[in-house]
């Protein structure tokens, strides 16, 4: 008889038993979901959407945005928040808040839109790079230059 070659894997049931590695991530992440909306009630409205909490260890408060813009709003309402949340029972011994910066990157970008090049910077670029001595600079002029052309052509 054939043994089943997935016999040694484990179940879902299995592995969120009490006190198995992942019921102590299933229990962390679920904490951290319940912060999160604790942190969000703490922060300004507009701030809401972009700031999200990553993490509370040992009295600091970890949070991330998705811009530096958001980032120093953050940081310049730190003592707000901290006043806050203490107010909390889960947050009572939190005494600092660190903040990182993680870009969206779920967004995509608009298309570049760039205006063509007239014949007059074509010509002044083609004539400076004649007179320039650096050969990297000068194939790089020229094929700006020559950016209008093909742009006609295509």
């Amino acid at each position: 008889m054939q043994k089943n070659k997935y016999s040694r894997f484990k179940s879902i049931e299995k592995l969120a038993e009490q006190n198995s590695p992942l019921s102590k991530i299933l229990d962390r992440a679920s904490k951290i979901l319940i912060h999160q909306e604790t942190v969000r009630a703490a922060l300004e409205p507009s701030c809401r959407e972009h700031c999200w909490l990553s993490n509370y260890r040992n009295g600091t408060l970890y949070l991330q945005t998705d811009s530096s813009a958001w980032g120093t709003r953050l940081r310049m309402q730190q003592r707000a928040i901290i006043q806050q949340l203490k107010k909390t029972a889960a947050f009572t011994s939190l005494h600092s808040v660190k903040v990182s910066i993680q870009p969206s990157y779920t967004t995509e970008a608009a298309p570049r839109t760039t205006k063509p090049i007239s014949a007059e910077n074509a010509q002044q670029l083609l004539e400076t790079a004649e007179d320039t001595e650096d050969p990297a600079l000068k194939a790089a002029l020229t094929r700006l230059a020559q950016t209008r052309k093909n742009r006609k052509n295509g």
